[in-house]
């Protein structure tokens, strides 16, 4: 290890020293008509056969040699842009590009430029295309784009769990804006916290992980909001069937400071209020709002101040003339974020980011007697706070290279229980808060490099992390390779180890309010992962598609699930256990998982869309379940594929649709069950009567559900006017109306005198409409 630091040393410092034979060239690239900057755009040296991509902030920096004349700019629905270099010399240059409705064409940069990045497990989706998908009741959803894609597994029907490559819904990073989100959906998983108006950026890591990343084991969501238009006011207004939405944007200063606003409203309690009788209510809703401010302090300094606020709220009351009781589930999201990003001389980029995160949710209950006007009233809400500092570093000190290297350090504040019982019919009133603390660091560096058919990225993250009065320390090693065979063609291999230090206890496959969240402890120990991948490259040129195939093998280590026989509530109204051992209640082992991805993408032009297929197998094994013998995983399915298309018919009218085909996913049922009887029944009467059964079960998940298939369209007509844009847009969820299986009970038929499997379904044919009004 020592020799392996002297090497990398020595290499950076003999770089250095050359470093006065090279020009640095730097700067922001910005949509011409918004100003706001663009991530992802490929920026390319025809002479030199060096390129880069710009980061989250829109910032590129590029080390050439002097005799560089040129440089190309290229970028999913803006026109490629050539500029002249003026003169050879370490320089500031600034571009604007310009939007284009329809590109049916793609220049040699863009391709060479997909197939040469040294990343895997990558995808990334325009934004216009995730508007593009149909969703249901017309809510446009990023959770459910990232669903369509090859190695991820979906949920119950309808429902916004993710399972990436064999792993829980737990092990996804999420993060807006750097800031940790710990649960991303309302309305129990049917719809997402993010409002795709808000979000210039959406990146999705499978596998290969850079070192900059970590503290999940399975996959990084990485969004970015909307800076706001730096010229001039827009807005949308949003009116559907069960959901109104708007969005606002504009400066605050022309070309110094902007500012956005984009907020939704449910009216499921407002429309059902109407149907029910005074005396018994039930409603629900759920809002968010997102908020971001940019500022320019000057040219190489940028203020961002953003945040989300999100509430979902699920109550019932019923009143009669002697009683009242009042009741329900909530649970809300807070992030909040301050970044600055600052252009050092020599083409350092540094950003500086104080974030804040938290998640709470809780049950309630409200009773009052009216005739002795005493009232029973329990509060338990649960919950976890996020508050984090984080330092990124980005330097081209020599051609061909890219160094990335900081820190991040993060204190969680964890809240397993808080409750409040007041009970005035016996003069009590109890109150407690649980709280845990954890710490955890990580520094990383990592070296990406690409020149003439090679390519690497090459890292090491350091993860610190501290509880209880423990230390752990932990390397993380995330390493990728590559080889191109031409300009359109590559293969890639990676490996990487992750570390997870929060466990999320869950009795349910999708992130319902009910979940929580515990550190890592000497008693459940952090999750710890390897994965492989292996992946070939493609661009066919003529119709502009891009083909991924990858294979990967992931290992996962501590991983988490109930104990036979555990309860998921582990109080209640009257008796509030003051001492919970969470760690009696769960059972740690080990996955395992594999597959075969294959994903066909075009971006551009007025049909494009993709295909996707998986091919995969996820086990588990714990000591104390299924007599310590592997299982399937709870959402293993051997086949899942997709097929999502948008024509853009002409400027006034599109079309789009998506149809999904998964296999089943292991479920659990006796192979037997035995009648109980008792001698006598309720009347005292002498005689065999049934009382009950036992189930006999063979193994855990020995039966698989049934396909699961489901065809959506989406029609939008668009009318232009002179200061606006009008839309009409009528949504078809699920077209062919397939009875597709939510849950399965077992019940008795008394008539057979059997048992039998029943299918819950949910969602047959749902139209929609939804009315959007662009200014």
């Amino acid at each position: 290890m020592k020799r392996f630091w002297s090497v990398l040393l020595l290499s950076f410092l003999c770089c250095v020293a050359t470093a006065q034979e090279f020009i640095t060239i730097q700067g922001f690239v910005r949509d011409s008509l918004s100003r706001e900057t663009l991530p992802g755009v490929h920026v390319y040296a025809h002479d030199t056969q060096t390129g880069t991509i710009t980061n989250s902030y829109g910032f590129y920096s590029i080390t050439l040699p002097p005799e560089a004349t040129q440089l190309v700019f290229s970028f999913v629905g803006f026109g490629t842009r050539m500029v002249s270099l003026p003169e050879p010399k370490n320089q500031r240059l600034d571009v604007k590009l310009y939007p284009s409705l329809y590109l049916e064409e793609v220049t040699v940069v863009s391709e060479r430029s997909q197939v040469a990045l040294p990343t895997m497990g990558l995808m990334r989706i325009p934004i216009t295309q995730i508007e593009n998908v149909p969703a249901i009741m017309g809510e446009r959803d990023v959770m459910k784009a990232l669903q369509l894609l090859p190695g991820v597994q979906r949920g119950a029907q309808a429902t916004g769990g993710l399972f990436v490559r064999g792993g829980g819904h737990d092990q996804n990073l999420i993060i807006l804006d750097d800031a940790k989100v710990y649960n991303a959906n309302h309305l129990f998983g049917f719809f997402s916290v993010f409002n795709s108006n808000a979000i210039k950026d959406v990146k999705m890591w499978k596998g290969g992980f850079p070192a900059r990343y970590g503290g999940r084991l399975s996959s990084v969501i990485d969004i970015t909001m909307r800076d706001g238009n730096m010229q001039e006011i827009d807005g949308e207004v949003g009116i559907g069937l069960i959901a109104s939405r708007f969005t606002l944007e504009g400066p605050l200063k022309r070309d110094r400071s902007s500012f956005l606003i984009a907020g939704r409203r449910t009216y499921f309690d407002l429309l059902l209020t109407p149907l029910m009788p005074d005396y018994a209510r039930v409603g629900y809703y759920f809002y968010d709002l997102n908020a971001k401010f940019n500022y320019v302090l000057n040219d190489n300094n940028r203020l961002f101040i953003s945040g989300f606020f999100g509430r979902n709220n699920l109550y019932t009351s019923y009143d009669e003339p002697f009683e009242k009781v009042v009741g329900g589930l909530n649970w809300h999201n807070t992030l909040l974020s301050a970044r600055l990003s600052t252009v050092l001389p020599g083409g350092l980029f540094v950003n500086n980011a104080l974030t804040f995160s938290q998640y709470q949710t809780g049950y309630y209950t409200n009773q009052l007697d009216k005739l002795l006007s005493k009232r029973f009233l329990f509060d338990y809400q649960t919950g976890i706070r996020d508050y984090s500092f984080k330092s990124d570093f980005l330097f081209n000190p020599w051609p061909h290279h890219t160094f990335r290297f900081g820190g991040i350090a993060t204190a969680r504040e964890f809240r397993p229980r808080m409750f409040e019982i007041t009970n005035e019919f016996i003069n009590q009133h109890r109150s407690e808060i649980k709280r845990q603390w954890s710490f955890e660091s990580s520094l990383y560096i990592e070296n990406e490099f690409v020149r003439g058919s090679w390519m690497y990225n090459i890292g090491l993250r350091l993860s610190h992390y501290h509880t209880m009065n423990r230390n752990w320390l932990n390397p993380e090693p995330r390493i990728t390779l590559g080889y191109m065979f031409s300009p359109l063609s590559s293969i890639k291999v990676s490996y990487s180890v992750m570390n997870q230090r929060v466990h999320l206890l869950s009795s349910t496959g999708g992130m319902l309010p009910t979940d929580l969240w515990l550190p890592a402890t000497p008693d459940l120990l952090s999750q710890h992962s390897r994965q492989f991948s292996l992946g070939w490259n493609k661009r066919l040129e003529r119709p502009g598609i891009d083909i991924t195939l990858e294979a990967y093998y992931k290992e996962s280590e501590n991983i988490l699930t109930y104990r036979d026989g555990a309860h998921f509530f582990f109080i209640d109204e009257q008796n509030p256990s003051p001492d919970i051992v969470w760690a009696d209640n769960v059972a740690q082992g080990s996955s395992d998982g594999f597959g075969v991805e294959l994903l066909l993408h075009r971006k551009e032009g007025r049909l494009n869309g993709w295909f996707s297929y998986t091919w995969s197998q996820a086990n588990v094994r714990f000591d104390e379940i299924n007599n310590g013998l592997r299982f399937p995983a709870d959402f293993d399915r051997r086949h899942n594929l997709s097929l999502t298309l948008a024509w853009n018919v002409s400027p006034r009218f599109q079309v789009s649709s998506s149809w999904v085909f998964m296999s089943g996913h292991p479920i659990t049922l006796p192979f037997h069950t035995s009648r109980i009887y008792r001698p006598f029944d309720f009347e005292g009467q002498r005689g065999l009567q049934p009382w009950g059964g036992v189930d006999y079960i063979s193994h855990r998940n020995n039966f698989r559900t049934e396909n699961y298939h489901r065809l959506d369209l989406s029609f939008r007509f668009i009318r232009q006017r002179r200061r606006s844009e009008r839309i009409w847009e009528i949504g078809i969820y699920n077209a062919y109306s397939r009875m597709n299986p939510f849950s399965y009970t077992l019940d008795y038929d008394f008539e057979t005198g059997r048992r039998v499997l029943r299918k819950t379904t949910l969602f047959p044919f749902i139209p929609s409409v939804t009315y959007l009004v662009r200014f």
